[in-house]
């Protein structure tokens, strides 16, 4: 009996002075990361705390300059970080002797007043950013070339999952201009290097360098399902510059509403939201639609420019112009087929636009041009334009055009009615085949501007014509009607 109580003493007393040591230990911890991390003396940080069972690190105002980059961060910490207590002991830890491009997991990090940018005048800054579930694979964190910032910020993207983000007043500058982008409130959940479960944004400003007035102004953008990655790929290569081709960015849903800003106020326009939605079928289907609501024009008298606007809305007896879109497309890529439309451009009280077409023969160049957005591959493809409709429904556009060129020339509406039907009709396009089929084309659309109604205009190319022959229809001679199948209709 006596030897057990001893024992359990014992094991009492060891427990009781490695708990007593953990202080010490951490102390002695924080101090060899201090002296590690401004060896070199790049970085230097005013305060290291250390929680050994925890794994918790916290770094109080951290300057640091390397790889090209510059910063600094008023608090950094980090906990649950899967790191051996052993190489915490030793002063290595993923502060001190950590490069960009080593992995680094933690279950949460907070970073408070933080400003990190480059040479070339790229920074990203935010009062408060929170990471929970942060996992960063390794990666290559070297890079010389002028947009540092910029390609390195896309390649710890490209290798970083989280299970969500939150950040307040986070800020961009964008390099070389200066120009800056930010948001007052940012959230995501479920980040896998690049695809996005859900995001959303709110306060939204972009402003020109040192200006006192933000450009635009958004008050939310939603996305759900939204794939990056094509995009940080091509932001990632060293030889990538502003402006180069960055792929194609999917998502599944996206809407952005509440516009405003000083561009928007000093051209008259107001915009309620931009939505787009799409669904998909596997791998090789997909379904979109594009919605524009309640665009607004009416230009302020502020400008010469716009002085000229508000004349020629008066002109037509309005005071503004309200527009909606809704545009649908399609991609079959089995069937080898990229359908567009319709998309109908509404005209409130004016008339309405709607226009549609389909691609066939779209072969894998074809996909790859679309995918990665360029268009230099589409030279070699075989893909064909295979039909092509707009059709202009009139309901008091024509009318107040008329009216309006009425003022100009200073004759009566019917006048101008009837030239301009007359000059339709003797036109003559240069270097296109004078034909029948053409003649009887523009007679159709002089019908239109004679007496109204709704207006279509179908190419059928028989056979479908190739996206590269397109350029033909300028040669000298081109017969266009004939090449596109071109045919129009006019009904009341």
């Amino acid at each position: 009996m006596r030897k057990r109580l001893i024992a359990v003493v014992a094991v009492v007393v060891l427990v009781g002075v490695a708990v007593a040591a953990v202080p010490i230990l951490e102390e002695h911890a924080a101090a060899q990361i201090k002296a590690g991390m401004e060896r070199d003396g790049t970085t230097k940080v005013a305060k290291v705390e250390v929680g050994l069972f925890a794994r918790r690190i916290v770094l109080e105002d951290l300057h640091f300059a390397a790889n090209g980059m510059n910063g600094t961060v008023k608090r950094a910490e980090g906990g649950g970080l899967a790191w051996p207590i052993g190489e915490l002991l030793q002063g290595r830890t993923p502060f001190s002797g950590w490069v960009l491009g080593d992995p680094l997991q933690a279950s949460h990090v907070e970073l408070k007043d933080f400003d990190i940018g480059d040479p070339g005048g790229a920074r990203l800054s935010a009062q408060e950013l929170t990471v929970k579930g942060l996992d960063l694979a390794r990666f290559d964190g070297r890079h010389a070339g002028q947009f540092a910032a910029t390609v390195l910020t896309a390649r710890t993207l490209a290798a970083l999952t989280m299970g969500s983000l939150a950040a307040s007043n986070l800020m961009v500058a964008l390099p070389g201009s200066g120009d800056t982008i930010g948001a007052a409130h940012i959230a995501v959940d479920g980040y896998d290097r690049g695809r996005i479960d859900s995001l959303g944004l709110e306060g939204i400003e972009a402003a020109a360098k040192e200006a006192k007035t933000p450009l635009y102004k958004v008050e939310r953008i939603a996305a759900r399902k939204l794939d990056l990655s094509p995009m940080l790929a091509a932001m990632s290569s060293v030889d990538w510059v502003p402006g180069a081709p960055i792929g194609r960015v999917h998502v599944d849903d996206f809407s952005v509403t509440g516009f405003g800003g000083e561009t928007l106020s000093n051209l008259g326009i107001s915009l309620k939201a931009i939505t787009l939605q799409t669904e998909r079928e596997g791998e090789q289907k997909s379904r979109s639609r594009l919605r524009i609501e309640e665009f607004v024009y009416s230009p302020p008298l502020r400008s010469f420019q716009n002085a000229h606007a508000r004349l020629a809305l008066t002109g037509m007896g309005l005071t503004e112009v309200k527009l909606d879109l809704d545009c649908g497309g399609s991609e079959d890529r089995q069937k080898n087929e990229l359908n567009f439309g319709p998309c109908k451009l509404a005209g409130a009280g004016l008339g309405d636009l709607e226009t549609s077409g389909r691609i066939v023969n779209a072969d894998p160049i074809f996909w790859q041009a679309v995918d990665n957005g360029g268009a230099a591959p589409l030279g070699e493809s075989k893909a064909a334009l295979g039909s092509a409709k707009l059709v202009l429904v009139d309901k008091s556009f024509l009318e107040r055009g008329l009216k309006l060129l009425s003022t100009y020339s200073r004759k009566s509406v019917a006048e101008t009615r009837s030239n301009l039907a007359g000059e339709i009709r003797n036109y003559q396009p240069p270097d296109v085949m004078i034909s029948q089929d053409l003649t009887k084309f523009l007679d159709t659309v002089a019908r239109f501007v004679e007496q109204g109604g709704t207006l279509a205009i179908e190419a059928k190319p028989d056979p479908p014509i190739e996206l590269t022959r397109l350029e033909s229809l300028a040669r000298p001679g081109a017969d266009v009607v004939g090449l596109l199948g071109l045919t129009a209709t006019v009904s009341r």
